[in-house]
């Protein structure tokens, strides 16, 4: 797994510091549900190749101590929360990327937090059945008082088909059992997004043929909370997976750019001149 081990106040994560670094703001990645961080290694890599400082907190590693609730009752406050945490220990602005229900926190970052931007990759849709979050499965979990196990059989393999062959047995055995009362709070509609025009940049990304976020969903969802769209064509759910990964990578960071671009890159050369100088500005 790349990426260095380190830490955002008390959240362990990973991070990749790119030389030269090419933007100003750093990027915090967020994990699909069922995920762990070797998922988004790949991706944490790519980003830091192109240019940019990127951070992946690992939200379950708190869970049951410090006063956070065990990881089958942490809803999705509670992961917001721990993520807004580790936005407060970078000290600056960032851009928050997530996957799935990642995508989810950061978007709702964006209206309790000072982000530069979000972008949510095939965002789980509020409110809406989801085969990943599988009626039985939940209830059980939720009646024992237990994580949410990874999905199984047919599910599983919608899951992994975007990934390319080679890759999707370490994929499948690194997956995770999940909070579930957070997956609970997403299917039973619980969560609420603003749509307002002071909220800072938002884009989503959505598989054409996603099984899990259905396209017609996804794009009724951002226009609802104000956010662009772009479509990924011919894309199921895991938008990162093999060739998927440059394309949606791309998207992304076409998005950033055309929308901080001139902030970003005046603010690079302020800190370049400042290295330059070996010194800082009065």
């Amino acid at each position: 797994m790349g990426g260095v081990e380190t830490s955002l106040g008390r959240i362990p994560c990973r991070a990749e510091r790119p030389e030269p670094q090419k933007f100003a703001w750093p990027i915090l990645l967020l994990p699909e549900l069922f995920t762990a961080g070797s998922h988004l290694a790949v991706m944490l890599g790519y980003l830091a190749t192109i240019g940019w400082e990127v951070y992946l907190p690992d939200l379950r590693a708190l869970a049951g101590r410090h006063g956070t609730p065990p990881l089958a009752r942490m809803g999705f406050d509670d992961l917001l929360a721990l993520a807004g945490e580790a936005f407060d220990a970078l000290k600056h602005p960032a851009i928050a990327i997530g996957h799935g229900l990642g995508g989810l926190l950061a978007l709702k970052l964006a209206e309790t937090r000072s982000l530069k931007a979000a972008v949510a990759l095939a965002p789980l849709v509020p409110g809406v059945p989801n085969p990943l979050i599988t009626r039985w499965a939940k209830r059980s979990a939720l009646w024992l008082r237990r994580p949410l196990p990874p999905p199984r059989g047919r599910t599983l393999f919608e899951l992994v088909l975007d990934v390319e062959p080679f890759q999707r047995p370490a994929l499948v055995q690194a997956l995770v059992a999940d909070a579930t009362r957070a997956a609970d709070d997403v299917v039973a509609g619980r969560i609420r997004f603003a749509a307002h025009s002071e909220l800072p940049p938002r884009l989503v990304i959505a598989g054409e043929a996603d099984p899990f976020a259905a396209l017609d969903q996804v794009i009724a969802f951002a226009n609802s909370i104000g956010a662009a769209t772009v479509t990924a064509k011919g894309r199921g759910h895991w938008l990162i997976g093999g060739r998927g990964l440059e394309r949606t990578v791309g998207e992304a960071h076409r998005f950033l750019v055309r929308a901080l671009g001139e902030e970003l890159l005046l603010l690079f050369s302020e800190q370049w001149q400042t290295r330059e100088d070996g010194g800082t500005k009065d």
